[in-house]
């Protein structure tokens, strides 16, 4: 499947090459599925500290009230209910590689050959493409021109250009970019402005073939704007490649894109802001140069498609907006720019998340089948703390993805629901507990945060969500266990060296969550009716409540009976910062609960 892209395994391949595999495991996704591996979760240690009860504030408060007719109620599994009359962001969804008719997916993907539409020099043919647009319609269209590979250019154009021996074009000669400016123009001219189309990914190298005949088949490459070592050196070697020619002639061809789409250069999207071009010690100079070039980037107003999300804790830098903040057990919390997110907003701003499927290389990087429903989930959560428009998923795979706690195909539908949405507009906020763990090499951005600085190798990142925070002193709970037998589920990417787990809850008696002061103020300044909803596993007997200010609001009683659950508490609020800065709490009276999701629905 081509969008099942070489990079996800070669960019990876050393790391996978000198670890093992390790994999995660909630118990209930273990006792649904029945998988052979290790049922039993591992017992939790340290077993937390109960915190001091949190003091209340005696403040009255005046129009906060339950909303009487709607009390607390409780389903199995999580809820991805959202406010009734929720709409579709129109610039945002899932895309797929073909249309399969799910209801779910509002865009496809196309692939439009530099060879094929502009056969003869200044000559332009994109009767096929049209074609495509017809047959595919009413859905969108992301499109990829194909323009960086020997096996993909026009005869004509392949006198002038030179390819390496994996059939790369040879992106830094100034005949490439002399040859792919009238093609660019030629096709923004027809289809820059047409609301066909919501992206053009674009990609500059990374054009390999591993058939000297070009089969396609065979194609290993996607423009995706990395090069390896032996790569590099190659082409220093024999194409005079360095640094600096690197950063100039891809800022080039970006100018070219930039000027041929105008008003419209939102749709393009860059294929690499990451802070790697490749690795090791050779690769340091260009990534250093990458950081230059994705700055550069940002500032003409473009788009970008990164891909790899399936890596859920692999984005860990600022170039993508990301923040590690501190907190007072020695953790990190994940936070995400604002500031970065508005000015992102109405770009293409997009990423894959496909690798999925019953198929032998899939499981071969990933670990078995099963695990997938639990890594979408993650994944895409990642995906929209980033602020993600749109996501690439493998339809056929995902058409037949389910399962009866995480709710995979009421997930999808979620999805394309609060995709692209902003703080004036957006159903809900969520924020996912847990605790992962993290290498310092991914955390070098910064060094000097204090739990970053003061961890060792292993740096604990205890949650991430979008417009809502958790300031509780909890502790790691659900250890979800990953044996080296089943590759990491790919997470060895970032993971340190000998952590085998993550986490997927949080423990305690009680729980503080804030809400973005700025959402709040502008949905909720004269009082809002909202529903938080909490999914924790059912660990044991307990009366949970909900609290806001200096009133207990809503509460219910668990059947300790070991089943993950939602409860939705329905309350109107200001949502002030009442408790200690944060918004409500979330209590439970006789036992620690297992906590790993809340979201707050805006009613």
């Amino acid at each position: 499947m081509s969008k099942m892209k070489k990079s996800l395994l070669l960019f990876i391949l050393p790391i996978f090459m000198l670890g093992s595999a390790l994999i995660f495991y909630a118990d209930d996704l273990y006792e649904s599925f029945g998988t052979t591996a290790t049922k039993e979760m591992a017992k939790l240690a340290p077993q937390p500290v109960v915190p001091k009860k949190i003091k209340l504030s005696k403040k009255p408060i005046k129009a906060h009230k339950v909303i009487a007719k709607k009390p607390a109620y409780s389903i199995d599994g999580f809820d991805w209910s959202l406010p009734a009359g929720t709409a579709v962001e129109p610039y945002s969804g899932l895309i797929d590689e073909y249309d399969r008719g799910l209801d779910y997916v509002k865009s496809v993907f196309i692939m439009v050959r530099w060879d094929k539409t502009n056969p003869r020099k200044g000559q332009f043919n994109f009767s096929s493409f049209e074609e495509s647009l017809n047959e595919v319609s009413p859905k969108k269209v992301l499109v990829r021109l194909e323009v960086n590979s020997a096996c993909e250019a026009p005869k004509w154009a392949m006198k002038k250009l030179r390819a390496s021996k994996d059939k790369s074009l040879i992106f830094w000669d100034k005949a490439y970019i002399d040859l792919l400016k009238p093609y660019i123009n030629a096709f923004a001219k027809r289809y820059a402005n047409d609301p066909r189309i919501i992206g053009v990914q674009l990609g500059i190298g990374d054009g390999e073939y591993d058939d000297s005949n070009c089969a396609f088949d065979n194609k290993d490459g996607w423009g995706e704007f990395w090069m390896s070592p032996k790569a590099i050196a190659n082409a220093e070697k024999k194409f005079g490649f360095n640094p600096e020619i690197f950063e100039k002639q891809s800022k080039a061809i970006i100018d070219v894109y930039v000027s041929a789409f105008a008003k419209n250069k939102t749709k393009l999207a860059f294929t690499n802001i990451a802070p790697s071009f490749s690795w090791d010690a050779i690769g340091e100079p260009y990534n250093k140069k990458l950081k230059q070039i994705a700055k550069y980037v940002w500032k003409t107003g473009i788009g970008n498609r990164d891909g790899h999300v399936e890596i859920w804790m692999r984005f860990i830098d600022q170039s993508y907006g990301v923040q590690l903040k501190s907190r007072q057990d020695g953790t990190c919390f994940l936070d995400f720019d604002e500031n970065y997110a508005k000015q992102v907003q109405g770009r293409y701003w997009g990423t894959e998340n496909e690798f999925y499927g019953d198929k032998g290389y899939v499981k071969s990087a990933n670990g078995p089948y099963e695990n997938q429903p639990y890594r979408f989930l993650i994944s895409s959560l990642r995906a929209l703390q980033m602020r993600r428009n749109y996501f690439s998923i493998a339809g056929d795979s995902m058409k037949v993805m389910d399962h009866p706690v995480y709710k995979t195909q009421r997930f999808l539908r979620y999805l394309t629901k609060v995709m692209g949405k902003q703080m004036h507009n957006t159903p809900d906020a969520f924020v996912l507990l847990g605790e992962r763990y993290i290498s310092q090499d991914h955390a070098k951005n910064f060094a000097n945060e204090p739990c970053v600085k003061n961890s060792k190798n292993s740096i604990a990142v205890r949650s991430f969500g979008r417009w809502l925070t958790e300031k509780s002193q909890s502790k790691p709970a659900l250890k979800v266990k990953m044996p080296a037998n089943e590759n990491y589920w790919g997470q060895d990417f970032y993971l340190p060296e000998g952590v085998d787990y993550e986490y997927f809850a949080r423990k305690s008696h009680q729980f503080l969550f804030d809400i973005n002061d700025e959402l709040a103020n502008m949905r909720c300044k004269n009082t809002c009716d909202a529903e938080i909803k909490i999914t924790f596993k059912d660990t044991a007997k307990t009366t949970v409540n909900v609290w806001y200010g200096n009133k207990q609001y809503q509460s219910v009683k668990t059947k300790g009976d070991n089943k993950i659950k939602t409860v939705s508490f329905t309350v109107n609020s200001r949502f002030q910062n009442t408790i200690q800065g944060s918004d409500f709490m979330i209590e439970s009276k006789a036992a620690d609960l297992n906590l790993i999701m809340t979201r707050v629905n805006f009613l």
